[in-house]
């Protein structure tokens, strides 16, 4: 039986940057899968996950040459600019706690407030209910006298 060309190792990065934007995981399998779709063999499983993890591994940051001093310049408004961005947040993030701590208290003064009518009412409802016996013994009495006078 004779053994399928080599494919390039050129060939298999760029099937695995274009299956990459179809695949939100690459696994090797998907892509040994593809490869026996496409060229009619698998390839070998250390070079498949060889290279794709080559493809995934990270690149170093090129080197940067050292800034002039118009990017200095540009450096240091851009520091001054976010400084000033973060004083107005923490400003009014300060602003924001402070007038929840207000409206907490507030709330909770309200709610004391509550619990204590809360635990006066059933003294108030024996009030009402005496008035209201008191003022039904006072429309018999008034009741009672009317009857008399006539």
């Amino acid at each position: 039986m004779a053994r399928p060309p080599r494919l390039p190792d050129a060939a298999i990065l760029a099937l695995i940057e274009e299956m990459r934007g179809q695949h939100a995981v690459l696994t090797g399998t998907t892509l040994r899968a593809e490869l026996a779709r496409r060229y009619g063999f698998r390839g070998g499983v250390s070079r498949i996950y060889r290279l794709l993890k080559t493809s995934t591994a990270p690149q170093p940051a090129p080197l940067r040459s050292p800034p002039s001093r118009s990017a200095d310049a540009d450096l240091q408004s851009e520091l001054a600019a976010a400084l000033e961005r973060a004083r107005l947040a923490e400003y009014r993030e300060e602003t924001h706690q402070s007038r929840w701590a207000g409206e907490i208290h507030q709330l909770r003064e309200q709610l004391q407030l509550l619990r204590q009518a809360a635990r006066r009412l059933p003294q108030l409802e024996r009030e009402v209910q005496d008035r209201s016996r008191e003022l039904a013994a006072a429309y018999k009495r008034i009741a009672d006298l009317e009857a008399q006078l006539r």
